[in-house]
């Protein structure tokens, strides 16, 4: 039976498949545009599945893959690796070039439009590199960049830095604006209706920026903010807390509801096409929740789950777990959500790039 099929046959929430790796899968997975699913490990190597669990191709780093892929239109698979590589690949796994950072790339690629693809260093460093592996570049900001930038449709990279500010890069690699918040920001940026730029920080809040780098409004979650927020029809934010908290916020940043879970909400949440929406929490659970915020159904991992979920196009939920393994799940959404900035990177390719 064919992987949509049964994606589409079992009840939400089935486990479909899982597949081990050798460590820590920190990474968040991606989908090909012809479905097969991209994730890194701690182990330090990418895989590459096919949507219905087999094994196509591993692809070995120097050091630990916490970033997550992102694929290009051409199927070019990029990823960042602790060995400080930026790397491309080519559909069959085959290195197609490496751009040496200063320092580790936790940080998740973003793809422009014109194919650049943005990405961040420990070595403080936003870096501008051009499809064929040649830095076009760089721009420094006070400290570890660990966020991943997300690409407005202007062309304007935003990307959040650990010296606590929120930077807008215009795509010559000039500044445009920054904004300074109270703490790391280890979240990525989302891109909402009207540009608005949605960010969370470790000093608790998730903050909504205007395209011009002016505050819009702050919400206090309670606790550090790791999370990358995502937007669904409607405009609501939804964002994790480690305050153990999955919150959703209207897009004036009024509270709509918040879900409690056992543990911190690190993991970044995905919008479905029927307004499910999914998250990861280090209680080892893989939630679902309906629009309302209630329960749809959870699943149990054996450990942490920081990653990311994505949502493929025929419904299937990738995500990972400090378990080492990457499950498939099964769900009653019929693809990701047609909103400004569903899920983790924006779209199942992971292009970070609002469109």
């Amino acid at each position: 039976m064919a992987a949509a099929a049964v994606a589409a046959a079992a009840a939400p929430g089935t486990l479909l498949w899982r597949y081990p790796t050798h460590d820590w899968v920190q990474s968040s997975p991606a989908v090909g545009p012809n479905g097969t699913v991209y994730v890194g490990s701690d182990d330090n190597q990418l895989y590459a599945f096919t949507p219905g669990g087999a094994l196509k191709w591993t692809f070995r780093t120097g050091d630990i893959v916490y970033s997550s892929p992102a694929v290009a239109k051409d199927g070019t698979i990029y990823v960042g690796s602790g060995d400080g590589y930026l790397y491309a690949l080519n559909p069959d796994g085959k290195l197609r070039w490496k751009v040496r950072a200063g320092s580790a790339v936790s940080s998740s690629p973003a793809i422009g439009a014109d194919g650049t693809v943005y990405v961040g260093s420990d070595d403080n460093h936003l870096y501008a590199v051009s499809p064929d592996g040649k830095v076009r570049w760089r721009f420094a900001t006070g400290d570890i960049v660990y966020s991943s930038p997300a690409v407005g449709p202007d062309g304007t990279v935003y990307v959040g830095s650990n010296d606590a500010t929120v930077y807008a890069v215009r795509p010559d690699g000039g500044l445009r604006w920054r904004y300074r918040v109270g703490g790391e920001v280890l979240s990525s940026p989302a891109v909402g209706p009207g540009g608005t730029i949605y960010v969370g920080s470790s000093d608790g809040k998730l903050y909504a920026l205007t395209s011009a780098g002016a505050l819009a409004w702050s919400y206090d979650t309670g606790d550090l903010v790791y999370s990358s927020p995502a937007v669904g029809a409607g405009g609501t934010i939804y964002v994790g807390s480690e305050d153990h908290d999955l919150l959703a916020l209207n897009p004036d940043g009024s509270l709509r509801w918040r879900f409690h879970t056992d543990n911190y909400v690190t993991s970044s949440p995905a919008v479905g096409s029927d307004g499910t929406i999914y998250v990861g929490s280090n209680d080892f659970h893989v939630y679902a929740l309906h629009p309302d915020g209630t329960l749809a159904w959870r699943y149990k991992t054996d450990y942490f789950v920081t990653s990311s979920p994505v949502i493929a196009p025929n419904g299937t939920v990738y995500i990972g777990s400090w378990d080492e393994n990457l499950y498939a799940l099964a769900s009653a959404s019929g693809g990701p959500a047609s909103s400004a900035w569903g899920e983790f990177r924006h779209d199942p390719r992971h292009s970070g790039r609002a469109h």
